[in-house]
């Protein structure tokens, strides 16, 4: 009998979740992941910009202002420091009428000290595997306010790093996430490829720094066609309707419709994470639409039989109610 209540349970919440799909189902963000490239000359610097990184890295055997020049403002400047002192000198060199951002290996603390009546941009950077110190320097450098960037590297392939307990205060603390393959001693055991950048990116990582920027143009191709894919999915699932069908299959439906939509709203989701959504969702809308009597696993048939007996069931239960009540009332 308790499966009779369970299904109108099951479609009552499903109906409530189909009306705040369909009222919601607005167009959601675009993909907003950037990427960050090293270069060791010139010519890296010129292919980077070509196929549209966001941030150029430079070796220290090139001079800033020559990089300056061959970045020409279409695209940021990540200078390099080894402290605080030489992150003043070349503060000093260049002064703050360009798009930089300065990553000073230093501590929180210092860093956003010495930035303190200076006109410049920081990379927050942490390298380490220590759960308070990473959430601090998320935190210390969210006061920099809108745009922070906060880079963190680990040796470890499992470090806290790479948890949500950590990444999470990425969008808490409204800072984006930076992760970078420069030095393969601190990129986590992971290569410089779309598999681990896929990776990085599910596990909350909105900028990477790669040495192969037209494979990252090219992963980001690949990404964008594959929310593209989503949206179509979502489109056609909010167009389909569940009137009569199973409660089961009403219930994963939502589920899937409701995972879709989140991922699409998020704007930096991982490919594989869309493509793994868009079938399932695809899957629980064929579902939805069998129309030639097959039956799931957890289908329920409504039959007049049935419904006479849940009916029987209820009324049961109410004077069960009723009947003891009464008792305990005589009885006090």
């Amino acid at each position: 009998m308790h499966r009779y209540f369970k299904a109108i349970i099951l479609v009552t919440i499903a109906a409530i979740c189909l009306f705040s799909f369909t009222v919601s189902a607005e167009q959601p963000a675009q993909q907003n992941i950037s990427f960050s490239v090293f270069c060791e000359s010139v010519e890296d610097i010129s292919a980077a910009v070509a196929v549209g990184a966001d941030f150029v890295s430079v070796s220290n055997k090139l001079d800033t202002k020559e990089a300056l020049n061959a970045v020409n403002g279409k695209a940021a400047l990540i200078i390099d420091a080894d402290s605080i002192e030489q992150a003043d000198e070349k503060y000093s060199a260049i002064g703050s009428d360009h798009n930089v951002y300065y990553r000073i290996n230093a501590g929180a603390s210092k860093v956003t000290k010495w930035a303190e009546g200076k006109n410049v941009k920081l990379i927050g950077y942490y390298k380490g595997n220590i759960y308070p110190i990473a959430l601090h320097v998320i935190s210390k450098y969210a006061e920099q306010g809108e745009g922070s960037i906060v880079q963190m590297q680990t040796n470890n392939q499992d470090g806290v790093i790479l948890h949500d307990t950590v990444t999470s205060f990425f969008d808490k603390k409204g800072v984006d996430g930076m992760f970078s393959f420069s030095d393969s001693s601190r990129s986590a055991k992971r290569t410089d490829s779309s598999r681990s950048w896929d990776d990085l990116i599910a596990r909350g990582y909105t900028i990477i720094e790669t040495a192969y920027p037209a494979d990252f143009s090219t992963y980001l191709a690949v990404n964008n066609v594959e929310r593209q894919k989503l949206e179509a999915s979502v489109k056609a699932a909010l167009a389909t309707p569940t009137d009569g069908c199973s409660p089961n299959r009403v219930a994963d439906y939502a589920a899937a419709l409701e995972a879709a939509q989140t991922l699409l709203a998020d704007g930096t989701s991982a490919t594989y994470a869309m493509a793994d959504s868009r079938t399932t969702l695809d899957e629980a809308v064929k579902n939805i639409t069998i129309q030639d009597g097959s039956r799931l696993k957890g289908d329920l048939k409504f039959t007049p039989g049935r419904i006479a007996w849940a009916v029987f069931g209820v009324t049961l239960v109410l004077s069960w109610q009723i009947f003891f009540r009464k008792r305990w009332a005589k009885e006090a």
